[in-house]
């Protein structure tokens, strides 16, 4: 439900209907809510705002009296949200941000401006994908400015959930399920554990000689455990307890840095091994339970409006990964 100038609409299974009687939310209330848990106060968020915070007390209190639901628990050690309160600050937030890009779009088109595209991808279609099709989109479509967001799969996942993202191009994590994101598989990858070129453990064939090497990350530095499951999973399947983790990253450039000045070693996509400035200073160690494989999807938020620019950079996408499938099927073939 959201506050025009002229009345209340109340949105109730995707139809808009019209009510004087229904409570009332609006988006500065909600930006409100964002501004008191990100600023940790009403004080802060009211300097930070330039509001008073009376005002601001006042705006959340109305929106948890109309709804009957308490999303702030007021204690006098401070604040801190509520399970219901934590549920609706991601509603909250996605809602600010989508309303912030219809604003966007209004002002493009008033202005002309030039449309954009925010992509998320994760590492493997980021070397092995993103690149050519990029280039091919740019010249098709000079005038779209691409935002390009390179991250863990999850943390995309979580950006498109909250609108900041119009589509990712990411390894699905496994036994990925979501109702509320529209998932297509365009082509499958594979792992390699990858360590520096003359690494001491270079000619190693099974994990076991891997046990006492230091272990590098690329996942999400806010889910360690969540980007490690893989890697926990090969050590469980050897008998070996846990791997000693020394870093976890977001940037795969700080991995590959790490692993070329060190004796670290990581789980990485094979297709890093390709890319030509990692090629010969980067190695995979032959060990056969190492490698796996997983799917590289596109995935897109249901309820989200994609434009026609969007619709397309998926077309060239999916396109493109065809058309790599098939070289590589003929590579296979003739070998």
């Amino acid at each position: 439900m959201f506050t025009t100038s002229s009345c209340t609409v109340n949105v109730t299974a995707g139809i808009a209907i019209t009510s004087r009687n229904q409570p009332t939310m609006t988006l500065q209330q909600l930006r409100d809510f964002i501004a008191v848990i990100e600023h940790g106060g009403f004080r802060s968020a009211a300097r930070g705002l330039g509001v008073s915070q009376g005002g601001l007390t006042k705006s959340i209190a109305k929106l948890e009296q109309e709804y009957g639901v308490a999303i702030i628990d007021r204690q006098a050690k401070g604040l801190s949200l509520t399970p219901d309160g934590q549920a609706f600050l991601s509603l909250s937030r996605a809602t600010v941000a989508e309303a912030d890009r219809a604003a966007r779009w209004l002002a493009q088109a008033g202005t002309k401006a030039s449309p954009s595209i925010s992509l998320g991808v994760s590492i493997d279609p980021s070397l092995y994908l993103a690149p050519a099709v990029l280039a091919d989109f740019r010249r098709t479509h000079p005038n779209v400015a691409l935002h390009i967001h390179q991250s863990a799969s999850t943390d995309l996942l979580r950006q498109l959930r909250d609108n900041c993202l119009d589509v990712a191009v990411i390894r699905l994590p496994r036994d990925f399920s979501a109702s509320d994101l529209d998932t297509r598989v365009i082509y499958d990858g594979r792992t390699a554990i990858i360590a520096r070129a003359g690494h001491p453990a270079a000619a190693a064939t099974s994990v076991h000689a891997l046990m006492a090497c230091d272990w590098v990350i690329v996942g999400d530095a806010l889910n360690p455990n969540v980007q490690d499951a893989s890697l926990i999973e090969l050590f469980d399947e050897a008998g070996l307890g846990r791997p000693r983790i020394a870093a976890c990253t977001s940037s795969l450039f700080d991995a590959v840095s790490v692993l070329m000045q060190s004796d670290c070693v990581a789980r990485l996509p094979a297709s890093v091994l390709a890319h030509s400035l990692l090629r010969g200073k980067l190695v995979a160690i032959p060990v056969q339970e190492g490698q796996g494989r997983y799917d590289i999807a596109i995935v897109c938020k249901e309820s989200r409006h994609q434009s026609a620019e969007v619709r397309r950079l998926c077309a060239m996408l999916i396109s493109y990964a065809r058309a790599g499938a098939r070289a590589g099927a003929q590579v296979a073939a003739t070998a």
